[in-house]
């Protein structure tokens, strides 16, 4: 179940379970109350009973004169008693009779009666979880095929991009040689900008090879720095220190890592805004001077984006490699400001 799922079915289960719940809570809660309505009416009728007979074995009274502001026929619960007021049919005009019910006893019940509830409410917890549990994943299954549906045709487009790519690049190249010319640059970096949006999809659908190789960081960023250069004039690009350092990783999953970092730098930096590299043995850092990153906890999210340029996809490849090799990502930002990532390779 990956993130998007996980994150459907608990919010599908919370609703579910959440609404059942309280209704049940309510309806138990109405049943305790009527409950005790009707036990309430049961004691109360037997002390009226009583109050004529004077025979009970649950029952005390005691005879007082007659108040007219008191209430009669009425049960009342207090602390440490339980009794009701009725005229006293032996002289009912100067003297009624007050019906005690021990108070233990009804205690007793009420406990009785809401352990009752509170295990039928358990019970019910239950159920109604195994109730939300299904259903949750019962509203997954149009969310799995929507998502199959759409691997599908990605690795459909994948497949068939990479002839045509490799077409236009390889002509664009020829095309270089022969003429000197900034159209043909030009065609020739889109070109390679659509090869790198191929080469993210790749990597999202297809396993890479891992095999690893002693890679050169002083000349491999500076590459990098030149494409990004090229495809963005306005800005600069600079690389702090140029000292031959080497490190032992797969190439191509180095190169989706930087060159996502690097893109996202570039295509949200103010306008003649600055990006800075700085590399050792152990690091690579990327700093820019761009608009900031607002939510850091969710830009390694898939497709998670703060604005309407892109796919939202970079992060998520750089996270998903960076994983698979070993490195460890860190990025700070502060909005309007600028973002600083750091690579750490940790094999």
């Amino acid at each position: 179940m990956n993130r998007h799922e996980k994150e459907s079915f608990v919010k599908s289960f919370a609703i579910f379970f959440g609404a059942l719940l309280t209704i049940s809570a309510i309806a138990l809660w109405l049943y305790h109350n009527e409950q005790k309505r009707f036990y309430d009416l049961h004691i109360l009728g037997e002390m009226d009973a009583f109050s004529y007979s004077l025979r009970g074995d649950n029952f005390s009274y005691a005879i007082l004169p007659m108040d007219k502001t008191a209430t009669m026929h009425t049960l009342v619960v207090e602390k440490g008693a339980v009794y009701a007021l009725f005229p006293w049919s032996e002289n009912p005009r100067e003297k009624m009779i007050k019906v005690t019910y021990p108070h233990e006893q009804y205690l007793r019940f009420m406990e009785g009666e809401e352990q009752k509830v509170i295990i039928v409410f358990m019970v019910m917890m239950v159920i109604i979880a195994l109730l939300a549990g299904g259903f949750a994943h019962y509203t997954l299954s149009p969310m799995r095929q929507t998502i199959a549906i759409m691997e599908d045709f990605l690795k459909d487009i994948i497949h068939d991009l990479n002839t045509p790519i490799t077409s236009i690049l390889l002509n664009a190249q020829l095309l270089k040689r022969k003429y000197a010319d900034e159209e043909i640059e030009r065609i020739y970096l889109s070109g390679q900008t659509v090869s790198g949006l191929y080469k993210n999809l790749e990597v999202l659908y297809r396993e890479l090879p891992l095999e690893q190789e002693a890679v050169r960081l002083d000349t491999f960023l500076q590459e990098r720095r030149g494409y990004f250069q090229n495809l963005y004039p306005s800005l600069t690009l600079i690389i702090e220190r140029q000292d031959e350092v080497s490190v032992k990783i797969n190439r191509d999953i180095l190169m989706r890592i930087i060159d996502n970092l690097l893109s996202n730098a570039c295509k949200y930096n103010h306008p003649n805004g600055q990006v800075s590299i700085r590399y050792d043995q152990t690091s690579i850092e990327i700093i820019d001077t761009g608009i900031g990153i607002k939510h850091l906890d969710k830009v390694f999210h898939r497709f998670y984006k703060e604005s309407e340029r892109g796919l939202g996809m970079g992060l998520h490849i750089v996270k998903t490699l960076a994983d698979r090799v070993g490195i460890a990502i860190e990025i700070e930002s502060q909005k309007g400001i600028g973002t600083h990532v750091r690579i750490h390779f940790l094999r």
